[in-house]
């Protein structure tokens, strides 16, 4: 195992309200979410885009805008950091902001940066509605079913639970 050899510091952490699903923020996009967060953190820390080195966010529902997979670079522009610079997204389920974190405390401890944006964001509210395999056209007489990709999407198909249960069943476990 090898030791530390340099000091990691969080120097701002900033976050938007939580929202009741279907609430306040159901027009509001998981990026605009995450701007204001990340520029406040930026400034609260007195931190200038100009030296921030990369860029690393959370997040899960990658479907709940036209252009949510590109959610780290986006969010990367609109806070005045270099187009220059490396955006990454990641997704862990529930720890995805946790591992933003992580992965930015390995770019530094790497040497690939010094200071980096992290963050983690979603808006479950944005989470649309999908009808699959429909693309190259459904068959005289069937009807494409309507999916609700966020209660889809949060059910883990292999063990037929919902995330949150999943998490409850740990935690019982390991109390």
């Amino acid at each position: 195992m090898t030791s530390l050899t340099k000091g990691i510091f969080i120097v701002a952490a900033k976050r938007t309200p939580f929202g009741t699903y279907g609430g306040k923020f159901v027009k509001t996009s998981a990026l605009e979410l995450q701007e204001v967060a990340a520029k406040s953190a930026l400034t609260s820390a007195n931190i200038k885009p100009e030296i921030v080195d990369s860029v690393v966010i959370g997040n899960v529902l990658a479907n709940t805008s036209s252009d949510s997979i590109f959610l780290p670079r986006h969010l990367l522009l609109r806070c005045g950091i270099s187009l220059d610079k490396p955006a990454l997204g990641v997704n862990r389920l529930c720890g995805s902001g946790f591992q933003a974190v992580v992965n930015g405390a390995q770019n530094i401890l790497c040497g690939d940066s010094q200071v980096v944006l992290t963050g983690g964001v979603d808006n479950m509210s944005q989470a649309p509605h999908a009808v699959r395999n429909i693309r190259f056209g459904v068959p005289l007489g069937s009807t494409p079913e309507l999916e609700d990709t966020l209660w889809v999407g949060l059910t883990d198909t292999y063990c037929k639970l919902p995330m949150a249960l999943t998490a409850e069943k740990l935690a019982s476990q390991y109390k």
